[in-house]
């Protein structure tokens, strides 16, 4: 079988190659997922392999091995594999698919071509190996985020957009729902990101309203869900099952064996597994087209790259269904949304090259990229009319804000701003009446917030100057806490007749 591209893909090769001829050695080719990049990476060693060059394939993870490798068969490309003990090992062959980690270990093969897949990862190996740039090299990537890569590479080719390829139909469109999310607030940060043990704690605290939700608006499609760490992977995948919805935990725990004949059974279209649950084992190159639904359980803080790449797994197409739901519990994708937007419509134009680079002045249209969440449906979209997912009609904007007068229209905007702002001084005011120590009264406000809105506050009592109540405010936790009592006394009152 012949490699076929598409346009956009030997438009791609072109400028690739009027970069080389202008002096360029390594040139990074950034390719969303769905692109095609490995369809890319083979039409260029199968010309390679025609003119009698050496090339190697350079894959990060174990994992991909496989995968590439039947790429390669499929389209025709004879090669042997650099990994272990491989069957496939045959060091006279021209093409050869290598595993960073054995050639790590091992010297590098001859090639007068490299390709560099997942580059967005800088490893040790890679850049002495590039550095020198003795070797044209290639890099593909779907995020090209990394600090430093433009010291590495001398020139970036955008393949295309997300964008642009749902609107041509070769990816799939998305609906994205904000839903319950954990309480980030006064987590430590280590690196750049949540520091992953209290990361965990509060995200387990929600994991009941991702099983939830995911009955709720989930349609049953084939998931696939983030986790913090293992502990919370588990935890999910328990729930899960008491909910009679079977799905896999996919992390380092399980033997590679077992991994194996768990991602062989996912990747069926009539799987018995409905979902998938992982930390960051298949947040990329991993492909499995009939997922219709992505679920983000896990806060990120600075991570864009994990955040497009897991958001990825769900946008290839398939005929089995007509757009992804991602559910996102995370705040990930409000916390990215004008960044990932951005790289969606326009890819990336520079790379960076590890100085410091000004703050950016603010865009005057910047107002007009805001997230709206829809106070009905709660998706989430670019400022319209109306919400592309419920229909619900915004009413027009005013000269003059209007400030919600009532507890149900405050909770009705979804604005979470709005809300913490006006709702939560009151709550503090009613929790410290009847104080029963700091982290307690933090749990029972947040609670009773929770209850109210749906959401987590984003602040402390401490940090919080109490507002007197509002009457309906009152009148509504005590008719809430009221439905709780009646609702433990009939629970009881069932299990004594059962018994």
């Amino acid at each position: 079988m012949k490699v076929e591209l598409r346009d956009y893909q030997m438009d791609a090769v072109q400028q690739a190659r009027q970069a080389i001829k202008a002096g360029a050695k390594n040139v990074l080719i950034v390719a969303p997922t769905g692109s095609g990049k490995t369809v890319i990476a083979s039409h260029l060693i199968a010309e390679s392999q025609s003119k009698g060059k050496r090339s190697a394939f350079v894959i990060d993870r174990l994992s991909l091995l496989g995968q590439t490798s039947e790429t390669f068969d499929r389209y025709g490309i004879d090669h042997s594999v650099i990994q272990g003990n491989h069957w496939r090992f045959k060091p006279e062959m021209l093409v050869q698919i290598c595993s960073i980690q054995t050639v790590a270990k091992r010297q590098w093969p001859e090639a007068q071509l490299i390709i560099v897949d997942e580059a967005h990862t800088i490893t040790d190996t890679v850049a002495k190996r590039i550095t020198p740039r003795d070797t044209i090299t290639i890099g593909l990537t779907a995020t090209p985020f990394t600090k430093g890569l433009g010291v590495l590479y001398d020139a970036v080719v955008n393949v295309t957009t997300t964008n642009r390829l749902i609107e041509q139909g070769f990816l799939s469109s998305y609906t994205i729902f904000s839903c319950v999310e954990p309480d980030m607030e006064g987590v430590k940060v280590v690196a750049g990101e949540f520091e992953e043990k209290e990361a965990s704690k509060r995200a387990l605290q929600v994991v009941g309203d991702v099983v939830h939700e995911y009955m709720d608006k989930g349609e049953d499609r084939k998931f696939i869900c983030s986790a913090v760490d293992t502990a919370h992977v588990y935890e999910l995948q328990r729930q899960f099952l008491a909910a009679g919805i079977n799905c896999a935990a996919y992390t380092y725990k399980e033997k590679e064996e077992d991994r194996d004949e768990i991602l062989k059974e996912y990747r069926k279209p009539d799987s018995t597994i409905r979902g998938l649950i992982t930390v960051t084992a298949a947040s990329k190159g991993f492909d499995c087209p009939d997922i219709g639904c992505v679920i983000m359980a896990r806060p990120l803080r600075k991570s864009l790259a994990e955040h497009i790449q897991f958001f990825g797994r769900g946008l290839r197409t398939h005929d089995s269904k007509k757009n992804c739901l991602v559910l996102d519990h995370s705040g990930n994708s409000a916390r990215f949304w004008n960044e990932w937007n951005e790289f969606f419509e326009n890819g990336v134009t520079e790379l960076d090259d590890g100085k410091k680079k000004p703050k950016p002045k603010a865009k005057e249209e910047e107002e007009e990229k805001e997230m709206v969440k829809c106070p009905s449906c709660r998706a989430m979209h670019m400022p319209r009319p109306s919400c592309p997912s419920c229909g619900h009609a915004y009413p027009k904007k005013l000269a003059i804000e209007h400030v919600p007068g009532s507890l149900k229209e405050l909770v009705a905007t979804g604005n979470p701003g709005l809300m913490r702002k006006m709702l939560w001084p009151q709550v503090v005011s009613i929790v410290l009446g009847d104080s029963r120590g700091p982290d307690l009264d933090q749990r029972r406000a947040q609670a009773i917030y929770h209850e109210l809105t749906g959401t987590f506050a984003q602040a402390r009592i401490e940090t919080t100057t109490p507002e007197q109540p509002t009457p309906e405010l009152i009148k509504r936790i005590k008719a809430n806490k009221l439905r709780y009592v009646k609702g433990k006394e009939a629970a009881r009152r069932r299990e004594a007749e059962a018994a």
